[in-house]
């Protein structure tokens, strides 16, 4: 009996062993191999990603559960859905991936779409004209509840999301569920179109807008280039020059303040030309020109104007840099809404291995006063909701306020 009871004894033991090596075993099995492309994101966030601590994320845990996830899915849309969770993680707008084929190298086209927060969900924040959002008459404070599928509500996008969803090839669509305020949903495929110029935008939107016996001279940036600053450099350095010379401008020589509107605006030219010439710090007088009307000195002495920004949740990345600016050297009010959150001082795109593109915030932003704009955005002096016009013989709700702004000063 007690043989018998000794040997159960040692063979309980001896399962227990087993057990406890199986376990040893077990944990010391290499974790699943990193995958090339994730290598790379590796490398490149630890060496180049602005905070050198990673913003306290454990980037290695981090890493090593995005391999065991792109083992157990390799398919596309697996490894897309791992490296956005991946770099979701820093918790930065200007920091992912865009998947290989989703955007050419030059010559983008566009939807002409731009949408931002609004409330506890997405809305239209701006619409480019003659683009197909235009067409199929999408406007102001329209609600966007998909984007291709992906729902849009609250739960923060990306820079990705809210911008490059609508850019691509020409001849490619993006499906965009939309509903307009007390009506149903709608489903529009809009086709993307090959961009316009900035500069060229900066002109066709130009225009007067007269208020109580006073003109004040308008003008849109879709984009921050530095051509685009330059057009606006172009329509104020020489006002009458301008109204001579674009009919459709007539009086523009007689504006007695600019309306400058960023609403939409994604961003790109760090837009140092802007704030500088605004401010009347251009040189002058550098030559003679003679014509039939006689000699003038050119170019003519800048004369610093009035002027407004108008801002709304759709600004974003240098288009918020402005608004920062406008602030920092009291340039003019800026009236709207609070910009995207997304303000980023360098971004870089890196191509990796598989054709995908690598985006991250290699220098970040940071107010004067040591604040910083990621996840928050720049506050208006005039706060108002960006709503659509309430009458006939009414600009939108934000322009109005920026005339009014203006006439007072």
């Amino acid at each position: 009996m007690r043989i018998r009871k000794r040997r159960q004894m040692a063979r309980g033991s001896w399962f227990v062993v087993c057990g406890w090596l199986a376990a040893c075993a077990s944990a010391q099995q290499a974790p699943p191999a990193v995958p090339p492309v994730l290598a790379e994101v590796d490398r490149i966030i630890r060496e180049k990603f602005y905070d050198a601590k990673l913003k306290g994320v454990d980037w290695g845990a981090a890493v090593a559960k995005a391999a065991a996830n792109l083992a157990r899915d390799p398919s596309p849309a697996g490894q897309n859905a791992t490296y956005d969770r991946l770099l979701a993680a820093l918790e930065d707008s200007h920091t992912f991936r865009v998947p290989p084929g989703r955007l050419p190298e030059r010559n983008w086209a566009t939807a002409g779409l731009r949408i931002g927060r609004d409330g506890d969900g997405y809305a239209v924040k701006g619409v480019i004209p003659g683009g197909s959002a235009e067409r199929a008459g999408l406007r102001i404070g329209d609600r966007v509840l998909s984007v291709d599928g992906k729902a849009y509500g609250r739960d923060r996008v990306s820079f990705r999301d809210l911008f490059f969803a609508f850019e691509g090839f020409p001849g490619t669509s993006v499906e965009v569920t939309w509903q307009r305020p007390g009506g149903k949903p709608r489903t529009e495929k809009l086709v993307r179109l090959p961009e316009e110029p900035g500069e060229a935008l900066v002109w066709k939107s130009a225009r007067l807008i007269r208020r109580g016996g006073k003109s004040y001279g308008y003008a849109h940036l879709w984009g921050m280039s530095a051509e685009t600053a330059l057009a606006v450099v172009d329509m104020l350095s020489d006002r009458a020059e301008v109204a001579r010379a674009r009919p459709a401008l007539a009086g523009w020589e007689e504006i007695e303040g600019l309306l400058l509107d960023v609403r939409g605006n994604s961003g790109g030219y760090e837009p140092n030309i802007l704030p500088t010439f605004l401010r009347g710090r251009w040189s002058a007088a550098d030559y003679s020109l003679i014509s039939r009307e006689g000699k003038r000195l050119y170019p003519p002495e800048y004369e610093p104007l009035p002027v407004a920004l108008l801002t709304n949740s759709g600004t974003a990345s240098a288009g918020e840099a402005l608004a920062l600016k406008f602030q920092a050297h009291e340039i003019g009010p800026v009236v709207g809404e609070a910009t995207a959150g997304m303000m980023s001082g360098g971004a870089t795109a890196q191509r990796l291995s598989d054709g995908s593109m690598l985006w991250y915030t290699a220098r970040a932003i940071q107010g004067l006063d040591g604040k910083s704009y990621e996840g928050e955005g720049v506050e208006p002096d005039v706060p108002v909701p960006d709503r659509t016009a309430a009458g006939e013989e009414q600009e939108d709700a934000i322009l109005e306020a920026a005339v009014k702004a203006l006439s007072s000063r």
